[in-house]
């Protein structure tokens, strides 16, 4: 009489592995469920006052003689100024990054700081993290800030998830770290750029983008806590640029800023709209403006414009200019350029991030040559001034 074999080691691994694959998969599905009704945008209206000096006013944040690399500036008001961040790196994605900040009295920036740093978010998450970048602030209430950023598992940013830390006193000091879980596969390839605008019910619409394979922007819908309940791709699908720049135009309108894939034709600004709270979102157009695919940032100027941060050249990233249009982001007007390098060498000034830090008081960061960040400070007078000049003359 013959026993019955009782199942191998091997077997009940096995089984045990795919057990637990699935319940991962589905809590983490379970996680990304949206709960309540549908959402809407929460209109923010700014009031522009035509005030202050028709001069730029530029200042370097970084440390002097910085030899590593340094990208991904951000920006976000305090109540006694501005508070800066960006990453640094011996090069873009190398081990041991770190996120940065400084802040502005309104006179000058103070020494940097340290936020965190590659090792400190990896025992944070419990997780080995290999780099961190693009940093995004977001004020959560009078006190509180929240920063998103990127972090990398392995070579390249395909390997991507997105982070957060949290303030209460106005980035004095920061809680560890938190994982956004964007996605029920790994997790994996998921990079957030520019700053989320404010839904219904106390939720928050997070601009991201996916890196791998095809790169295509996400706005990620966020509850009050900060955990992810929905995910929303944009664009209609297929390979149609990253890095996404949301402008609420009303309670279910808004319009995206897309940076347009290199390889990709013509060589201009991208725009996808929404009629229905960010739910679905079209095909991104091309407009007029030149761009070589470069980053972008985009504000609501008033009631009836929006202002654009880019790089206005077809091919490479000399300048970085600013731009008016009326709430479609279809009737362009160039202001001119904040700042222009020459030419004929490989000065190269990239990712913009542009904020209105008080009524009629812009100010932008940059990259230049990703070994300074530059700040520029501009008005709303220097804004209609360039408004009322023809552009021939810029």
């Amino acid at each position: 009489m013959n026993s019955l074999k009782k199942p191998g080691r091997n077997a009940l691994a096995t089984g045990a592995l795919l057990f637990c694959s699935g319940l991962l998969v589905a809590l983490l599905i379970h996680k990304m469920t949206l709960s309540g009704a549908p959402w809407t945008f929460v209109v923010d209206v700014p009031q522009t006052p035509v005030r202050g000096p028709l001069e730029l006013a530029t200042e370097v944040l970084s440390a002097p003689h910085e030899d590593y690399f340094v990208h991904g500036a951000s920006l976000v008001a305090t109540p006694t100024g501005l508070l800066a961040f960006w990453y640094r790196a011996k090069y873009e994605g190398a081990a041991d990054g770190q996120l940065i900040s400084s802040s502005y009295d309104g006179s000058h920036w103070s020494p940097t700081t340290v936020v965190t740093n590659s090792s400190t978010v990896s025992r944070d998450i419990g997780l080995t993290i290999k780099s961190v970048a693009n940093p995004v602030p977001f004020r959560r209430s009078p006190n509180e800030i929240w920063l998103f950023f990127s972090v990398s598992r392995l070579s390249g940013w395909a390997t991507s998830e997105i982070l957060l830390m949290r303030s209460l006193d106005n980035g004095l000091t920061w809680g560890p770290a938190e994982r956004l879980y964007a996605s029920p596969f790994l997790n994996m390839s998921h990079l957030t750029k520019s700053p989320p605008v404010l839904l219904s019910g106390g939720r928050i619409g997070l601009p991201a983008y996916q890196e791998m394979n095809q790169k295509f922007p996400v706005m990620l819908v966020l509850n009050e806590n900060g955990r992810v309940v929905d995910r929303r791709r944009m664009g209609n699908g297929g390979k149609v640029g990253y890095q996404p720049s949301i402008i609420v135009t009303g309670p279910t309108t808004a319009v995206a800023f897309i940076r347009r894939l290199r390889s990709s034709s013509p060589k201009t600004v991208r725009v996808s709209r929404t009629s229905d709270g960010g739910q679905t979102w079209s095909l991104p157009e091309a407009t007029n403006l030149p761009n070589p695919g470069g980053a972008l940032s985009a504000i609501r100027y008033d009631d009836g414009h929006i202002m654009l941060a880019f790089n206005d050249d077809p091919n490479v990233e000399h300048d970085i200019s600013l731009a008016i249009s009326d709430l479609q982001g279809k009737e362009w007007k160039t202001l001119g350029a904040l700042v222009r390098v020459n030419e004929s060498d490989e000065d190269l000034v990239m990712y913009p991030y542009l904020i209105e830090s008080q009524p009629g008081q812009f100010d932008v960061v940059y990259s230049r040559v990703v070994k300074t960040i530059n700040h520029i400070r501009v008005s709303s007078a220097w804004v209609q001034n360039h408004l009322q000049t023809p552009t021939a003359q810029k």
